[in-house]
C-alpha cells in the first residue's frame, strides 16, 4: 500500500485532514515504538522508556504488566528541554483507573482500561517541539510491557481546529485533599490562553461516622458545581449543575457506571460515597483567554435561597486529573 495513502489514513482517524495539502501529508512520517516483557523497573530509578528528538505529537500510550503494584507506576513525560515533565501521573489516575481497581473495565476512544492488570491505554495528543522523553518508575516492578506511537511535523488538531504551534499538554493534579463542607477548591489555575481537555476526578464523603438527616445526604457533596474563572475574574462560568451532571450522570449517579467518548463513571459505591469520572472535551471544547481556575466545592450553596447550604453535605476527599492545552 502507497506510504502517501497510509499517512492520509492515519489523519483521517484522528480527524485532522481539514486544511492539509499534498505538501504537508508528505512531511509526515510515522513513529512507534514498544518494550516487550521488560525488567527496566526493577531498579527502582526512574528509568528512561524512549527519546523521540524532533517535532510531532505523539498520539498513543499503552501499557501492560501483571505484577502487583502495577497501577502506582509513575510515568513521566518530558517535552522539549524541560527539566520538570510536565506530565506526571500514576498509571491508575493518569488512566481514569477508578481506585486502583482491577476488574472496573472501560473504554472510550481516548481513554481506556481493557486488561485485569495494566491493560491501560490512551489516545491523548502531546505535541512536542525539539524532543520527547518518557519515563516510568516503580520500586516493586516485574515484567512490564509497552508502546508509544505518534507522527513527526503532525500539527495538533482538536475537533477540527488546529492549535497554536506553541501549544503543550499540561497535567494539573489534585490528589487525596480533604476539603470541608461546601468550600470551594482549585482543580487548576493558569495564566496562560488554552483549552480544557479532559478532567479525571475521585471524589469520596469523608465523615464516616457522620448521621445525616437523610441516609442519601452521604452523597449530596455531589451537588457540587464546577466553576470556570476566566482571566482572573471574580465571578464564575459554570460549567454543570452539579458534580454528577459534569460527568454526565444524573440524580447522583442513579442508574450506575457507564463510559463513552465523552464521559464515564469508572467507579461508584453508594453505601461508601465514594466515585470516579472522567470528562472529555474534545468533542465539546472549552477555550479560554488569559488564565483559567478551574474549581469545585464539596456539597454545594443557592446564592437565591440567602445563600444557603443545599442539603446536609459531609467533608469530602478528592483526587483530580486536570489536562489542559497551553500557548
Amino acid at each position: 500500500m502507497n506510504k502517501k495513502f497510509l499517512i492520509l489514513l492515519t489523519m483521517i482517524a484522528l480527524g485532522i485532514t481539514d486544511g492539509f495539502s499534498q505538501s504537508d501529508v508528505t512531511d509526515l512520517e510515522s513513529f512507534s515504538t514498544m518494550g516487550k516483557q521488560s525488567t527496566i523497573l526493577r531498579s527502582g530509578n526512574e528509568e528512561v522508556l524512549y527519546v523521540k528528538e524532533g517535532k510531532g505529537l505523539l498520539h498513543h500510550m499503552w501499557f501492560g504488566g501483571s505484577f502487583k503494584g502495577i497501577e502506582n507506576t509513575i510515568v513521566r513525560i518530558y517535552v522539549d528541554d524541560e527539566e520538570k515533565p510536565s506530565i506526571e501521573m500514576k498509571m491508575s489516575e493518569g488512566f481514569a483507573n477508578a481506585y486502583h481497581s482491577e476488574n472496573h473495565y472501560q473504554s472510550s476512544a481516548i481513554i481506556g482500561k481493557t486488561g485485569r492488570k495494566g491493560g491501560v491505554y490512551n489516545t491523548l495528543k502531546i505535541p512536542f517541539g525539539t524532543k520527547l522523553k518518557i519515563t516510568a518508575q516503580n520500586k516493586d516492578s516485574g515484567n512490564f510491557w509497552w508502546i508509544f506511537r505518534g507522527t513527526d511535523n503532525l500539527p495538533l488538531t482538536i475537533n477540527g481546529v488546529t492549535l497554536p504551534e506553541n501549544a503543550r499538554m499540561k497535567l494539573y493534579k489534585v490528589e487525596d485533599r480533604l476539603v470541608n463542607a461546601y468550600d470551594e477548591f482549585n482543580l487548576c489555575n493558569t495564566k496562560k490562553d488554552g483549552l480544557l481537555y479532559m478532567v479525571y476526578m475521585q471524589g469520596e464523603a469523608a465523615e464516616p461516622g457522620k448521621v445525616y438527616e437523610k441516609e442519601w445526604h452521604r452523597l449530596s457533596f455531589l451537588e457540587a458545581c464546577m466553576r470556570a474563572y476566566i482571566a482572573g475574574a471574580k465571578e464564575p462560568v459554570f460549567l454543570s449543575s452539579g458534580l454528577e451532571d459534569y460527568f454526565l450522570g444524573t440524580y447522583y449517579f442513579i442508574s450506575g457506571r457507564f463510559a463513552n467518548d465523552l464521559a464515564g463513571l469508572t467507579y461508584f459505591d453508594k453505601e461508601d460515597a465514594k466515585f470516579a469520572a472522567y470528562r472529555i472535551h474534545d468533542r465539546d471544547p472549552f477555550y479560554f483567554k488569559d488564565g483559567l481556575r478551574l474549581t469545585c466545592k464539596a456539597g454545594e450553596t443557592l446564592p437565591e435561597r440567602n445563600n444557603g447550604k443545599l442539603h446536609d453535605a459531609p467533608n469530602s476527599k478528592y483526587t483530580s486529573y486536570t489536562w489542559i492545552y497551553e500557548w
